[in-house]
């Protein structure tokens, strides 16, 4: 199973760097054995800085050699086409062949509204993106007649690296989703907080659409993530602020099924402890608990990939040390 990670934006503002920080932590994540590194992307949100996450993914390949570098993800509906395989392809290019494009279709009004697009347009928009960036890819060249996108049959420059085509990872939950990640894409993302029997349901769903459209199926876990050196100091350093990151989406109004209710005890202010927390929702813990964990969603998941999402408000000291700690205790034995 690849291992992934998404490091927070952490800002030093007094650097000449002022994202020193983070290219470091990329530096560390290449080193301790992760596979890929992923950054989100959002418009006109103070708290999110990768509006152009392309951008400061080239940053990151300047500074690494083998770490994939990838978006999970970007919100392919608010940009035409051709402007995505453009920079999707320029970072191929300049990462010599380590790009993957992560995609979803959005759910935050307010960036529909900025770009002047129809939320109720974002799954037609998304299908056509694609259709013509995956042919673009192919074939070297444009033309596509669709209802929301019309492009001339014009050179693709520059084109991908990779052949034939970086991979495209597209991200959903419902059957629409399920069947675009099938048809268009080479993978398929989940959500970060379903039990792990929900997500293995839309997994085995996500695998029949393949198998009906004659495709190979990929699938790719999100999970916040966090390791400490005993599972006491990981509930010290990283639990509450997991717990207050799920709470936040729910109370937003993304609801996932709860079988054993946690989150409604958790709503009530009920104590749960960090091992029933993590153990069908997150990998946080020991080394120890996170290798089960990781183990566990392995065999009931079959997840081919697992992207780890750390704390946005952990501090570097504290991102660089549950880095190397899953270098070095937990990332070798990985299955």
């Amino acid at each position: 199973m690849k291992l992934g990670i998404r490091i927070p934006l952490v800002v030093d503002p007094n650097a000449p760097d002022r994202y020193h920080q983070v290219h470091s932590l990329c530096e560390l994540a290449e080193q301790a054995g992760f596979d890929f590194v992923s950054l989100t992307h959002h418009s006109f949100t103070e708290e999110c800085e990768t509006s152009a996450p392309f951008v400061f993914l080239a940053a990151i390949a300047a500074r690494t050699k083998k770490i994939r570098l990838s978006t999970i993800v970007f919100v392919l509906p608010l940009h035409h086409p051709v402007a995505v395989a453009e920079q999707v392809a320029m970072l191929d290019r300049v990462s010599n062949g380590r790009a993957v494009m992560g995609v979803g279709i959005g759910y935050r009004d307010y960036e529909f509204k900025g770009f002047g697009v129809s939320p109720r347009d974002r799954g037609a928009r998304a299908d056509e993106a694609l259709t013509a960036i995956r042919s673009a890819w192919r074939t070297g060249t444009y033309g596509f007649e669709g209802k929301h996108f019309r492009i001339p049959e014009l050179p693709v420059i520059p084109m991908p690296v990779q052949k034939p085509h970086p991979p495209i990872w597209v991200g959903g939950l419902s059957d629409p989703a399920l069947r675009r990640a099938a048809r268009l894409g080479d993978g398929w993302i989940s959500d970060n907080m379903m039990a792990v029997d929900d997500v293995a349901a839309l997994a085995n769903r996500y695998r029949e659409q393949c198998a009906a459209a004659g495709t190979r199926p990929y699938v790719v876990v999100t999970r916040n993530g966090w390791v400490s050196e005993t599972r006491e100091q990981a509930a010290l350093e990283w639990y509450d602020s997991v717990k207050e990151f799920h709470l936040g989406y729910r109370r937003a109004g993304y609801i996932v099924p709860d079988p054993e209710g946690i989150y409604d005890r958790l709503e009530r202010g009920e104590d749960v402890e960090i091992q029933d927390y993590c153990r069908d929702r997150a990998i946080g813990g020991s080394p120890g608990d996170c290798i089960e964990q990781l183990s566990g969603w392995r065999t009931k998941v079959g997840c081919d990939a697992m992207l780890l999402i750390l704390n946005d408000d952990a501090g570097y000291e504290s991102l660089a040390r549950t880095i190397r700690l899953f270098g070095e205790k937990v990332i070798p034995h990985v299955p």
